[in-house]
């Protein structure tokens, strides 16, 4: 498998030697080890989240559907991203007369991913930190009131708040190294595989940030 260092020290010669032969190998395993950690971040929040339908008087059938489904989603997600991203990107190529297969630009995208795996990472300790250590409240009565407390508790404060600006910086990372990937899997410029990867990770950095001014309490 190509080596990362040199993605992240000159992607332009990376995804130069990658668009002759790009296989699918080494970015599945990219998005397999943002997978293999945000399972562990899940684990790691699970039993927060059992006491929470405990305190709602979920029934434990119910309480282990919704744990499966959210590590079903949490399996998926990564998969569904990349192949939106890659979609999105080589749609919008279209429009600055990229050439290439999408099979091409579906596997450079991929590599792309390698700083979310360094962000999925930081956010391990956060997580502990933030259900583990300092933990939350979970009412004993469900009511409007104590689920509006409950809820700003969930969104708001510090761990939120780098939580939500770590994934602006990595965000701007993975487009940093899709504008190299765009160019060499699309025969684009730079600027062109810039403006292509502009819009949908605008839109990334948009819904970050909302999280960020709710953690806040800007919003």
């Amino acid at each position: 498998m190509p080596s990362v260092l040199s993605l992240l020290t000159d992607p332009d010669e990376f995804f130069r030697r990658q668009e002759s032969d790009p296989s699918l190998k080494g970015p599945l395993v990219v998005i397999l080890a943002v997978v293999a950690i945000d399972v562990v971040a899940a684990v790691l929040q699970s039993r927060f989240t059992s006491q929470l339908f405990e305190g709602a008087g979920v029934g434990s059938g119910l309480v282990a559907f919704v744990q499966a489904f959210t590590y079903l989603f949490v399996i998926a997600g990564p998969f569904v991203i990349w192949l939106l991203y890659a979609g999105l990107f080589h749609a919008i190529s279209v429009v600055f007369g990229g050439e290439g297969d999408f099979s091409t630009t579906f596997a450079l995208v991929g590599w792309g991913f390698v700083p979310s795996v360094f962000g999925s990472a930081v956010g391990i300790p956060i997580t502990y930190y933030r259900f583990n250590v300092r933990g939350i409240d979970v009412p004993s009565e469900i009511t409007q009131e104590s689920m509006q407390q409950f809820n700003r508790a969930v969104q708001t404060g510090p761990m939120v708040a780098l939580t939500a600006a770590l994934g602006i910086v990595f965000t701007l990372w993975c487009a940093f190294l899709w504008t190299f990937a765009l160019k060499h899997a699309r025969t684009l410029d730079v600027r062109q595989a810039a403006l292509t990867v502009a819009v949908p990770v605008l839109i990334a950095v948009l819904l970050s940030l909302r999280t960020l001014l709710v953690a806040l309490e800007v919003l």
